[in-house]
């Protein structure tokens, strides 16, 4: 029994016992959401990497209402308005697949950060609300603006503290904090499910052919025997910043058939080193993963980095081998994030060359740095 209350605990401890009754639908990959069915329909339950329940939310007035269990952050959408306004760009590209002209996006902030043509193009046309964010949100817009929900992230929300705002539909988006590549992607799903079942029953569809593509690409044996030691991250402060052992980037990499440098790594958030202990681990590591921001993508090489920065020349593994994916070109933290299978594939054939590299339409996202 304590097994059990611990597994179904809501925010509120002292409603444990209660919520033992509850019944629950998970997604397939994703951790930091779930859906509760209610007498009539469901709600969506959005979970912190403790299990804290950040928001509930409900498609109406009534489901809130008819809720059995006390519930400490409800959100109610804006149920007889039409669309969703996004905070993150990454958003934009969990929708996309799922609404190919993105007549359910209204628009929101940090719109000159939006890569997808079919966005770009509403834009350019006038179509979608623009709520600033860059370098300051437009509030007033915000006031006057209609919509079903506003997707933020729960550390950049623009809206936090601002009395007029305290009734709006404000739903935290975790994609981010998903420790796998398709739990990333499947919060598609929660986007859908805030405008409609039948839009969730398409992202549904999208979404299992992204998963099978995926499950087929790291089904695929390697063509060595040894797996290559990678390591990845960016210095910061003089210190390497690394992404943990259970990041979606960890698990992106074991999947490509590699071995994460820092797998012993068990800690919460980012590993930071010192650029000392790396040094020492340059005999070890195979090849370093970057991401990076680069305008001048035709002189993007290997020596170059290392002039950008005198301690990149203490990080560059003994092999000379660095891979990299340049925001400028590669849309790392939009179409990407919703197609893991793509890259996937991606890396696979960066790091053995496996198949053709084929990205569904896209150029590589990752490629090998020149010397």
């Amino acid at each position: 029994m304590a097994c059990l209350a611990a597994l179904t605990a809501c925010s509120q401890p002292e409603d444990s016992a209660m919520q033992q009754g509850a019944v629950y639908e998970w997604p397939d990959h994703a951790e930091r959401f779930r859906w509760r069915t209610l007498n009539e329909g469901d709600c969506l339950e959005v979970l912190a990497a403790n299990d804290e329940i950040l928001a509930t939310v409900y498609r109406d007035s009534a489901a809130l209402m008819g809720d059995a269990f006390r519930v400490e952050h409800p959100v109610v959408i804006a149920e007889h308005q039409a669309g969703l306004a996004t905070l993150s760009t990454t958003h934009v590209s969990l929708m996309e697949p799922w609404d190919s002209i993105l007549v359910h996006w209204k628009g929101g902030g940090y719109l000159n950060y939006v890569r997808s043509s079919v966005a770009t193009d509403r834009i350019a046309r006038n179509e979608v609300l623009d709520f600033g964010g860059n370098p300051e949100w437009n509030h007033e817009a915000i006031l006057m603006a209609s919509f079903r929900a506003f997707c933020i992230y729960p550390f950049g929300n623009p809206l936090e503290g601002v009395t007029w705002a305290k009734d709006l539909p404000v739903v935290p988006i975790l994609e981010y904090d998903e420790p796998s590549p398709l739990g990333r992607a499947e919060w598609m799903k929660a986007l859908a499910w805030l405008v409609s079942d039948s839009t969730l029953e398409d992202a549904n569809r999208v979404f299992d052919g992204v998963a099978a593509r995926y499950e087929y690409a790291r089904a695929q044996g390697l063509p060595r025997e040894d797996s290559l030691v990678v390591l990845t991250g960016s210095v910061e402060q003089g210190l390497w910043s690394a992404p943990n052992s259970r990041s979606f980037v960890a698990q992106l990499l074991r999947d490509a058939g590699a071995r994460y440098a820092l797998s012993c790594e068990m800690r919460q958030g980012n590993v930071e080193l010192s650029l000392e202990a790396l040094y020492a681990m340059r005999g070890d590591v195979d090849a370093l993963g970057l991401v990076l921001y680069d305008p001048d993508t035709a002189n993007l090489t290997l020596a170059r980095w290392i002039e950008s920065n005198p301690h990149h020349a203490q990080i560059v593994p003994r092999s000379g081998q660095v891979f990299a994916a340049n925001a400028v070109t590669c849309d790392y933290f939009g179409w990407w994030v919703a197609h893991p299978d793509a890259m996937l594939r991606n890396l696979r054939h960066v790091l053995y060359g496996e198949g053709d590299g084929a990205t569904g339409g896209q150029g590589p996202c990752f490629k090998w740095l020149a010397p």
